[in-house]
């Protein structure tokens, strides 16, 4: 009987035992259900923040692939053919391209920004090339970009020298070396860029280039035993594939042949208006507002990093979604990774709003210093068409910036902006003018204030170009004959000059007018010895503007033009803008540094020699004054006089600098040379020399002129 009861025990105990694991075994399985509901809740939520995201993504992508060819060949055509070309140009012939692929049925985005930044270009690359000073405007973005994708070198047409500071800082952490087709040893400093991997900067060439550089322009490598080698000059020298070739020119339209053409990747850095708009922006903002400028950079910045945090994050999360094996509520990593993405994006999606209405507020006070970079700009254009009058008349962007800033610190202050920019632009107007005129010859000052004043007016609308092109060229056709009403005064020419007058829209009854009711009173303001100050007869007087008048004046008395012109500038400008500008060597002496140096432009039959020599003694400079005339042989003197002068800060006149033609890329260098951290504060060096085309562009560029 006791067995009998101990085996029920034994089996009730089994049974019990049992009925406990199933038990917890149910417990078990009903927490991880409750585990994982929580965690499907946590995956349901977190992807469902990504979800909306990803949906636009993958429309966006599938938008991509779908026009990616269309895309890529408009690019790729960008960046093989459109480097030389300016802006305007080449948005005509994206254009004409765009046009093409549509009548093909070739898809393509169409949206309005350029399809080479958006399908080529990447925002943070791009950002690093503008802190390493890439100008911010679309013109240069575009040649950055082309830069990075072309097959070929790329060949710089870089007046204003940007393209050369960019390369120059993006490549000084990679030991860049800089050299000059007149170097001597140009070849050894190429061989040895090419044989270490680093990146090679050729200076200032002109329209042809040395023989010698074929080899490194077509790339013409080779394998010997294995290596890589380029044969250059007489010598064959490994290759290593990181070498990289840049070519600069400074001259502002040149003319390369189908030869050079093909060789390199042409690319027009030339400023555009617009490019210098931005850039003048940024400076007086920095200059106004710096706590501005500085909050616009650090957003650019840290929209780069959110931008590329979110992308991290979501790149681990499709890695973690893709390999995750058995169901992906039980990985509890996965689960993590998302709560941590959903916190950092909620994070970075609050700060984007934030960042957002920041840029709104920063770019609306930028937009009221708008109408002085417009001036500015305007301004910049002006001096640099200088140079087609003469070839001596070259101002550098760099010169005319620090002439710029030095206007932003002396204008007078105000309480409220539009007050400041009024003084920032009238200071900075006339110091401009008083700069450049001492530059100038009698002849061209009266031109350069005139012109002044149509460009500011011509910008503001106030001017119409057809009248502005008759002005300068006159007439082209007559819409009607008339007959010469009074041939005793009225010359043939003269009549010919008002019937094309008549072909303006002002001034369509003017011929009319003149021959059937004012012969009279016009023939008093041509006999008049002030003709440009004589009311014009009958409505014409309320009728014309001041810039009109100087149109009747062309026609009647084309000799008192330039009187009009001055009062012209006067009303326009104020009086002090055709007053002479006496050349004093003090005040050009103020604003001179040991490296820039001081040019006197001579004109015929006048010798500054003995008025620098009286204004050294002045400044107590007199011992300290080494003067060479310059000729034939005297290069190495000079040279070694310089260098001298350099060191213990003292001032040395190089005369008649046309006469050495051959050694001026000597001086050119010798100045590019000066380091304004050693050179002594002292030194100053003075040149003279007749207008010539030979005389270097970056020393006059740099340099104060005085004519």
């Amino acid at each position: 009987k006791l067995q009998a009861v101990e085996d029920r025990i034994a089996t009730l105990q089994a049974k019990y035992e049992e009925c406990i694991r199933k038990k917890d075994e149910l417990e078990k399985k009903s927490k991880q259900c409750e585990d994982r509901l929580v965690r499907a809740d946590k995956l349901i939520g977190g992807l469902s923040s990504e979800k909306g995201r990803w949906q636009e993504s993958v429309l966006h992508l599938e938008n991509l692939i779908n026009n990616i060819v269309g895309n890529v060949l408009t690019s790729s055509g960008y960046v093989a053919y459109l480097g030389p070309f300016t802006g305007e140009y080449r948005n005509d012939m994206i254009s004409d391209w765009t046009e093409a692929l549509q009548n093909n049925g070739v898809p393509y985005c169409k949206n309005p920004s350029p399809a080479l930044v958006d399908t080529f270009g990447d925002p943070v690359k791009i950002r690093n090339w503008q802190i390493y000073g890439l100008p911010k405007d679309t013109l240069s973005i575009e040649n950055a970009v082309i830069v990075q994708f072309s097959r070929r070198w790329p060949l710089f047409i870089d007046p204003q020298g940007q393209a050369n500071k960019w390369v120059k800082n993006m490549e000084r952490d990679n030991g860049i070396d800089v050299i000059k087709l007149s170097d001597k040893d140009f070849l050894r400093s190429l061989e040895n860029a090419v044989r270490f991997g680093k990146p090679c900067l050729m200076e200032n060439v002109g329209e042809e280039l040395d023989p010698a550089l074929e080899p490194i322009l077509l790339k013409q490598t080779f394998k010997q035993q294995g290596t890589l080698v380029i044969r250059l000059g007489d010598a064959i020298i490994p290759y290593h594939e990181d070498f990289k070739f840049y070519i600069t020119t400074k001259l502002p339209n040149p003319h390369y042949t189908p030869e050079v053409s093909t060789k390199v990747t042409l690319v027009n850095f030339t400023l555009s208006p617009s490019g210098l708009e931005d850039q003048l922006l940024g400076i007086v903002v920095a200059e106004e507002r710096p706590d501005l400028e500085d909050a616009k950079n650090q957003l650019i910045v840290s929209n780069a990093k959110m931008k590329q945090e979110l992308k991290e994050i979501e790149d681990k999360i499709l890695h973690r979604l893709s390999s995750s094996e058995g169901s992906p509520v039980d990985d509890i990593d996965l689960i993590q990774t998302l709560e941590a993405s959903k916190l950092k994006s909620n994070e970075i999606e609050a700060k984007v709003v934030v960042a957002e209405q920041t840029e709104k507020d920063i770019d609306e006070t930028r937009s009221r210093y708008i109408p002085v970079a417009q001036r500015t700009q305007i301004l910049f254009f002006c001096v640099a068409d200088l140079a087609s009058i003469d070839p001596m008349y070259q101002y550098s962007l760099e010169w005319f910036i620090t002439i710029f800033l030095n206007g932003i610190t002396n204008a007078d202050r105000a309480d409220n902006v539009s007050e400041r920019i009024v003084n920032i632009n009238d200071f900075f107007t006339f110091s401009l003018y008083c700069n450049v005129c001492r530059s100038l010859f009698e002849k061209h000052k009266l031109l350069f204030s005139f012109l002044l004043s149509t460009r500011i007016l011509i910008h503001e609308g106030s001017i119409n170009m057809d009248e502005w092109r008759f002005l300068l060229a006159g007439g082209t056709h007559k819409p009607k004959e008339l007959t010469n009403p009074d041939p005793s005064w009225i010359s043939e020419r003269t009549w010919n000059e008002i019937l094309t007058l008549g072909s303006l829209p002002n001034f369509v009854d003017f011929p009319t007018s003149f021959s059937q009711k004012h012969t009279i009173d016009f023939q008093k303001i041509f006999d008049s010895s002030e003709p440009h100050r004589e009311p014009l007869p009958g409505d014409w007087e309320h009728k014309l503007d001041n810039f009109q008048r100087l149109l009747v004046l062309k026609c009647l008395r084309p000799d008192k033009v330039t009187h009009a012109m001055q009062d012209f500038v006067s009303h326009h400008l104020g009086q002090r803008f055709i007053e002479p500008q006496t050349a004093n060597l003090g005040l050009v002496y103020k604003d001179s540094s040991p490296t820039t140096p001081l040019i006197f432009v001579l004109s015929t039959g006048a010798d500054p020699a003995s008025d620098l020599y009286k204004f050294a003694e002045e400044m107590r400079f007199g011992k300290k004054l080494s003067s060479i005339s310059l000729g034939q042989g005297q290069g190495p003197r000079a040279e070694a006089l310089m260098k001298g002068a350099m060191e213990r800060g003292k001032w040395v006149f190089f005369q008649n600098c046309h006469l050495a033609p051959s050694w001026m890329p000597s001086l050119e260098r010798l100045v590019e040379q000066i380091d304004p951290d050693k050179v002594h504060r002292d030194f100053r060096l003075w040149l003279t020399s007749v207008p010539s085309p030979k005389f270097p562009v970056y020393i006059l560029q740099n340099g104060s002129k005085m004519t």
